[in-house]
């Protein structure tokens, strides 16, 4: 059957999307079943959209994030940026554009400093001017984590504190938009809503897009957010 690509060009799209996870087996009769994420599933966010999507555990929500970025890959159907299928472009670059912050982030061996000048020492970055140290410390404070040096070995960090740093780390590397998955599932109430300001803030201080992904009961009070549903492999629009 021929893709049909939608037909306003949306910043990120699904187009007819399907997806499959292998199930796991135990020499059942279910052996070599797949389990059914999304099925026919068609999305389309505009520039500067702030989507929350919501949904049941094991809806797929942060499959659909990790499509958009080529952590995984649709056996049917289409992943767009820009109207341009993501299997087109290099994931290198792609996940510069499109930056995907998992509910728990890793962290490379090295400090704080190390992890947040990380991208900086990449060849797409060659030419970019590396942050000072009042930079690096003024982002952590703007998402209550000014507490952590910057010379603290990034290992030993709660996963709270690295996700803040991950957060950190992807808005210096000014993307088109953050795909966030529960990034305030380890964090008190002043740090989850300093996080989430930040990424009110992404959409109307840089007009990037934000996908949030969270169980949590949160509604933007600075942008208005719109709201899907991701449940029997469908994406459903909810009214406000």
């Amino acid at each position: 059957m021929p893709q049909t690509v939608p037909a306003v060009t949306a910043h990120l799209a699904l187009s007819h999307v399907r997806f499959a996870h292998a199930r796991a087996t135990g020499g059942s009769k279910a052996e070599g079943e797949a389990r059914q994420i999304l099925d026919d599933a068609d999305l389309e966010v505009r520039r500067g959209d702030f989507v929350l999507l919501t949904g049941p555990s094991g809806a797929g929500k942060s499959t659909l994030l990790r499509l958009f970025c080529r952590l995984e890959e649709p056996q049917e159907g289409q992943v767009l940026l820009n109207g341009q299928p993501v299997s087109t472009l290099p994931p290198a670059g792609l996940r510069r554009r499109v930056s995907y912050l998992q509910q728990t982030p890793t962290v490379s061996a090295g400090s704080v400093r190390q992890n947040l000048l990380l991208p900086f020492t990449f060849k797409a970055a060659a030419n970019e001017p590396k942050p000072s140290d009042a930079e690096l410390a003024a982002l952590l404070g703007s998402l209550a984590a000014g507490d952590i040096p910057l010379d603290q070995e990034a290992s030993t960090l709660s996963v709270g504190q690295r996700q803040r740093l991950c957060l950190a780390r992807a808005l210096l590397t000014r993307p088109e938009a953050l795909l966030l998955d529960e990034p305030t599932s380890a964090l008190d109430p002043d740090s989850a809503s300093a996080v989430l300001t930040a990424a009110e803030s992404f959409c109307l201080d840089s007009g990037g897009t934000v996908l949030l992904v969270s169980h949590a009961d949160f509604t933007p009070t600075r942008v208005s957010p719109v709201h899907y549903r991701l449940e029997g492999g469908r994406l459903a629009w909810m009214r406000a």
